[in-house]
């Protein structure tokens, strides 16, 4: 009997309250890459995707590092999980790692049910070091940490065989970037297509965390 193709799980844009519970905020690690290339990259991927994708996707070109979860500044929250406390932690842990700065390469396409994704090429150790660091114990059993560029979400149910190959025709003299900060993030917890937010960012080069202005936790951590 021929095993049945895999098809994209259509996301609806909404916001999820069920899930935030009203916590404003949710925080993430990440790699932020910005360049004309990038952007003309993205723009001609998510052409070739489509009514495939939801028409709105207003967050900026990343790599997640780590998911750091629902976050509020001051007072807390019954649905909070992250605070200054666990942030203060996180920059010990990547000044203890010592990691220089290093190069990442754009490189492939792939896709899980929910979204679909350009690859990571060059710095997949580097990026591999940092996520095992932040997230020593993986959420789920055979959870898999994948470098990405995330497109958008699907809008609706195709093969994801179908989308993926649409996109490796792209796949061409691919940008590289130079990594020197890694980035903690944050975006509104009730729009799931929208902006992120810069909290703060840890300088590889100095092993210093630096608040962004207007951030929930202001230095001294």
């Amino acid at each position: 009997m021929q095993e049945s193709e895999e098809l994209s799980q259509p996301c609806e844009d909404r916001d999820f309250a069920e899930w935030h519970k009203g916590c404003p905020w949710c925080a993430v690690w990440v790699v932020m890459l910005q360049g004309p290339d990038l952007e003309s990259l993205l723009q001609q991927a998510r052409s070739r995707l489509g009514d495939a994708l939801l028409p709105r996707h207003a967050r900026q070109p990343h790599i997640t590092l780590a998911y750091r979860g629902l976050c509020r500044g001051g007072d807390r929250h019954e649905a909070r999980e992250y605070d200054r406390l666990a942030l203060r932690a996180d920059v010990a842990m990547l000044q203890s790692l010592r990691l220089r700065p290093f190069a990442v390469q754009v490189a492939g396409a792939g896709s899980f049910t929910t979204v679909p994704y350009l690859g990571v090429g060059r710095g997949q150790e580097c990026l591999q070091r940092l996520h095992k660091a932040l997230v020593p114990m993986e959420p789920a059993p055979g959870w898999r940490y994948v470098p990405h560029v995330t497109l958008g979400h699907y809008a609706r149910r195709l093969p994801l065989r179908e989308a993926v190959d649409k996109l490796l025709a792209l796949i061409q003299d691919l940008p590289v970037f130079e990594v020197r900060v890694l980035a903690l993030a944050r975006y509104a917890a009730a729009d799931i297509a929208g902006p992120l937010t810069l909290e703060g960012i840890f300088e590889l080069g100095t092993g210093r965390y630096v608040a962004a202005p207007g951030a929930l936790w202001p230095e001294p951590l």
